[in-house]
C-alpha cells in the first residue's frame, strides 16, 4: 500500500453495520422475497456515497435527491427481475446513477444537471466527431462505449462480484476492515486475503483484455506471452525481443507501464476508468463525510432515512411496475381509447 493509499485507508470512515448480514445475503433477500428489512440495510450502508456521487451532476439537492432515489429504484427493478449486482452494490449503484444521469441529459431534466457535466458531456461530443452529437448517437451510448475502451473497467467487470466490492470498499474508498468484513461475509482477516487476490485478478484480467482486443496486430499477439511475463515478474529485466516490440508499439508500451505501476495507481486508475465523470468531488465528499454517520446521532439519523428512503422506492419500484403492466395490456394495433378521435 502507498503512502497515499494508507493515508486514506485510516480515516474514521462509516460505522460497521450493526446487521451482520453481508450485501450479497441482503440482496438474496430481496431478490427471493421482497425483504424490507434486507432493503432498509442496503439503502442504509449505501445511501450516502449514492447521494454524494448524484450531487457531482445535479445543480441543487433537490435533483440529487431525486437521482439518487432514481438509481435506488433502477437497481432494486434489476434485482427483483433476476438480474441486478450480488455482492458489488456499491459500483453498480455509483454507475446506474451516472448512467442515469447520461440519460437525463439528452431529456427536459437537462436544465436540472449541472453545467460542468453538460460541458464534460459536450467534450465528449466534440472528441467523438463520427457519433455527430447527442442526437445521433445519444450520450448514453457514448458513455457506454467509453466503458468498452478502458482495459480496467473490462478487467474489473470480469472479476467475481466479491473481489470488486474488496477492490471497491479497501482501495477505492478505503473503508475498515472490520466493515468491509460485514458488507462481504468475511472476518477482518480474509479482507486482506480476499483484496490481495482481487487485485491479482485484476491484473490477469487486464492482461487478457488486452489479449482480446481486436486492435492488436500479429505482432502484438506474438509478443504477448512476453509481455504477460514482463507483468507479473515486476522488476525483473525484460527480453531485448520485448524491448524492440516496445520500441514501436504504443498499446503495449501502455499495458506494461499500466500494470506495473497498477497497486501504486489503482486507487485513481480504477474509480477514473468506472466512474468517468466526477471522481475527485465524490473521493473528497466521502472523505469529509467520513465522521458525519459516528456515534448513536448518526445511527438514529441514518434509520430514520432509511425508513423514509425504503418507503420512497416501493412507491417508486410499484409505480414503475404498474406502468409496466398496464403496457403490456394495452391492445395491440388500437391506440388507447384516450388517443383515439371522437366520431
Amino acid at each position: 500500500m502507498t503512502g497515499t493509499e494508507s493515508r486514506h485507508a485510516h480515516h474514521a470512515g462509516p460505522a460497521v453495520p450493526a446487521d451482520r448480514r453481508s450485501d450479497a445475503e441482503l440482496g438474496a433477500g430481496v431478490r427471493q422475497s421482497g425483504d424490507e428489512a434486507a432493503l432498509g440495510e442496503l439503502y442504509r450502508r449505501h445511501r450516502p456515497a449514492v447521494l454524494a456521487y448524484a450531487r457531482t451532476f445535479a445543480r441543487d439537492p433537490h435533483t440529487a435527491e431525486d437521482l439518487a432515489s432514481e438509481a435506488f429504484t433502477r437497481t432494486l427493478h434489476a434485482v427483483r427481475s433476476g438480474a441486478g449486482p450480488d455482492a458489488a452494490w456499491r459500483p453498480y449503484l455509483l454507475t446506474v446513477v451516472r448512467h442515469t444521469a447520461g440519460q437525463w441529459a439528452v431529456s427536459a431534466r437537462r436544465t436540472e444537471l449541472s453545467e460542468d457535466f453538460e460541458q464534460w458531456l459536450d467534450e465528449r461530443a466534440a472528441a467523438d466527431p463520427a457519433s455527430g452529437g447527442a442526437e445521433c448517437v445519444g450520450v448514453e451510448e457514448r458513455i457506454v462505449a467509453l466503458e468498452d475502451l478502458s482495459l480496467v473497467v473490462r478487467g474489473f467487470r470480469a472479476l467475481p462480484e466479491r473481489w470488486q466490492a474488496a477492490l471497491w470498499h479497501s482501495v477505492v474508498e478505503g473503508e475498515s476492515a472490520e466493515r468491509i468484513g460485514v458488507l462481504l461475509g468475511v472476518s477482518p482477516s480474509g479482507v486482506t486475503s480476499l483484496t490481495a487476490r482481487a487485485r491479482e485478478g485484476l491484473r490477469e484480467a487486464y492482461l487478457g483484455a488486452h489479449a482480446e482486443s481486436g486492435s492488436r496486430s500479429e505482432e502484438c499477439r506474438r509478443h504477448g506471452p512476453l509481455l504477460a511475463a514482463a507483468v507479473r515478474r515486476p522488476g525483473s529485466r525484460t527480453t531485448r525481443q520485448l524491448r524492440r516490440h516496445l520500441d514501436d508499439c504504443d498499446r503495449c508500451r501502455h499495458v506494461l507501464f499500466e500494470l506495473t505501476d497498477l497497486d501504486q495507481r489503482l486507487r485513481a486508475v480504477l474509480p477514473a476508468a468506472l466512474l468517468l465523470w466526477g471522481v475527485h468531488a465524490y473521493l473528497a465528499a466521502q472523505l469529509g463525510a467520513a465522521g458525519a454517520s459516528a456515534g448513536a446521532a448518526g445511527a438514529r439519523r441514518s434509520a430514520l432515512e432509511a425508513g423514509d428512503g425504503v418507503r420512497r422506492l416501493r412507491g417508486r419500484h410499484q409505480a414503475r411496475t404498474a406502468r409496466r403492466r398496464r403496457h403490456h395490456r394495452r391492445p395491440r394495433g388500437r391506440r388507447p381509447a384516450a388517443s383515439r378521435p371522437r366520431r
